[in-house]
């Protein structure tokens, strides 16, 4: 059995293969507009596509179906709610760069105009850590998929996950990764529609698709609950913090010709067509595998299962690959002329990008390996807290243009320390203690800058 979730691994390996093939013709690796903005021929489509497949997480799948178990229908649909609530804060945050900060390409820029070149090296901790965690648990849900179904090697295929995508980056850039995410997109769209019907239609278990979506007397009809609700604000939360500091969506936002085209782009691929798969999926796989009282992948036999493991690692593979290529952005664009001289030739840049992009992709495979075992939710929401407390200072910067100078970084670590603090130190339930110590982290947080955030001025230009 072990040989076919090795097969099937291969065989999205060598789907990488073609796909880098086919697009590296006119793929120029010394220029920074070739590598990393694929010479802006993405469009419209090639653009929501890719932020679909890039914010479809293998968390996306596992994680919303199982908050099925923790608070009943109403999970999922807190899950999705959350997360499109938080993308759509994302958008904003992009738009307003765009409006004020046309020449701007990352966040990490913002804040060195915003609040100085030492802050923005201090920020640089959450563009490196956010994507970085989220990166590592798509190679622990590509390896739990093949563990769990075929018996693969856990630590093989999460280490190789990782470091297969990092490659496809280091010698693609975004032209490949664009590339990839269209058909990823197409794949996991039609993959997910023949995963239903079969599944829908399997003897083993048509006796529970008529039963009404009920757990414990929560419905879809009745009233929701206070944990669910609490889980919803905390979704908020954890998804913008994931979401904000990672470097590609802003290099990705800038592909597009017009902010409009932007905005609508990543609409429809990140709430739309993300919003409306991911909670049908959740629902119901996570309904189907509490009446069955077994785990997601148990729904899944035969042809099914190769289908579903195809998927997952076509998705993982995107969404890591969706990360390197803002990690090789934000380096060779903005780290090089911060920490290594102000003036360098493309070359130089894409070279120091590629060099620290192979540092990333070891550690963070690395990391892939001590994870066996562990929920993905559970790794969800771990670091909810620590993304909570910076967010703060960087949405404050579009309300307020005073000079913070070191003050975010003040804020931040206050923020972090106060709420991770409370969090221990409150009895009663995970959620409830996650909710404080989030509460903590961003009050604490807002009560530091709150000086700037009322002394509004004119944005600076």
């Amino acid at each position: 059995m072990d040989m076919i979730g090795y097969g099937i691994f291969a065989g999205c390996i060598l789907l990488l293969a073609g796909i880098y093939l086919t697009a590296r013709k006119g793929i120029d690796t010394h220029n920074i507009q070739s590598m990393i903005f694929g010479g802006k021929t993405a469009g419209p489509m090639g653009l929501t596509f890719s932020v679909f497949a890039a914010w479809m997480w293998t968390t996306s799948v596992f994680g919303s179906a199982e908050t099925y178990a923790l608070y009943g229908v109403w999970g999922p649909i807190s899950y999705v709610a959350g997360a499109c609530i938080a993308f759509a804060g994302l958008i904003g945050v992009l738009v307003l760069i765009r409006k004020h900060y046309p020449t701007v390409v990352t966040w990490l820029e913002f804040i060195q105009i915003r609040f100085g070149r030492r802050t923005k090296l201090w920020f640089y901790l959450f563009a490196v850590i956010a994507p970085a965690y989220v990166l590592v648990e798509q190679g622990v849900g590509i390896a739990y998929v093949l563990e769990t179904f075929y018996g693969c090697s856990f630590r093989s295929i999460s280490f190789f996950s990782v470091i297969l995508a990092t490659g496809f980056v280091f010698f693609g850039g975004m032209k490949s990764v664009i590339a990839e995410e269209k058909i990823a997109s197409l794949i996991i769209i039609a993959g997910f529609l023949a995963g239903a019907v079969w599944v829908i239609r399997s003897g083993d278990i048509a006796q529970f698709r008529d039963m009404p979506f009920t757990m414990e007397g929560v419905s879809l009809s009745g009233r929701i609950g206070t944990s669910a609700i609490t889980y919803f604000i905390v979704a908020i939360v954890i998804a913008f913090g994931q979401i904000v500091f990672d470097p590609a969506y802003y290099i990705k936002a800038h592909l597009a010709r017009r902010t409009k085209e932007m905005a609508i782009s990543f609409t429809f691929g990140g709430i739309v067509i993300w919003g409306g798969i991911t909670l049908l999926a959740s629902l119901y796989m996570g309904h189907a595998a509490m009446v069955q009282s077994s785990d997601v992948t148990d729904l899944f036999h035969g042809p099914a299962k190769a289908i579903f493991s195809f998927i997952i690692i076509i998705i993982g593979m995107s969404t890591i690959a969706h990360f390197m290529i803002g990690f090789l952005g934000a380096f060779s664009i903005d780290l090089y002329r911060t920490v290594v001289k102000p003036e360098g030739t493309d070359k130089e840049r894409i070279v120091f990008g590629r060099i620290m992009i192979v540092a990333v992709g070891l550690s963070c495979a690395s990391i892939t390996i001590a994870l066996e075992n562990i929920s993905l939710l559970t790794i969800d929401v771990f670091c909810a807290i620590f993304f909570a407390a910076p967010c703060v200072p960087m949405l404050i910067g579009f309300l307020s243009q005073r000079n913070f100078g070191k003050l975010p970084i003040i804020a931040t670590v206050a923020g972090t320390i106060g709420g991770i603090a409370l969090w221990m130190a409150v009895p009663g339930g995970v959620l409830e203690a996650q909710l404080a110590g989030l509460a903590a982290a961003i009050l604490l947080s807002f009560l530091i800058m709150l000086p700037g955030f009322l002394h509004r001025m004119p944005y600076d230009k």
